[in-house]
């Protein structure tokens, strides 16, 4: 795998809390460390909940119109 997808998919175990203790304290000390990496965890972090809730806007729209066939 490339190392972007590397980083990222490390990334996305931190944000959802599948790592080892040792493998999240890594990740705290790198952040520490460097700012870039600390930024792009925030960017991806930001990126994530920006997904999140698209998707359950999407689900509202849904449900509104489903329950106006319904109930008109």
């Amino acid at each position: 795998m490339r190392v972007e997808l590397e980083e990222i998919q490390l990334v996305e175990h931190f944000l959802y809390g599948k790592l080892s203790e040792a493998a999240e304290l890594d990740m705290e000390v790198r952040m520490l460390w460097d700012r870039e990496w600390k930024e792009q965890v925030a960017h991806q972090q930001l990126s994530y909940k920006a997904l999140q809730e698209a998707g359950r806007k999407q689900l509202r729209q849904e449900l509104e119109q489903i329950h106006q066939r319904l109930f008109g």
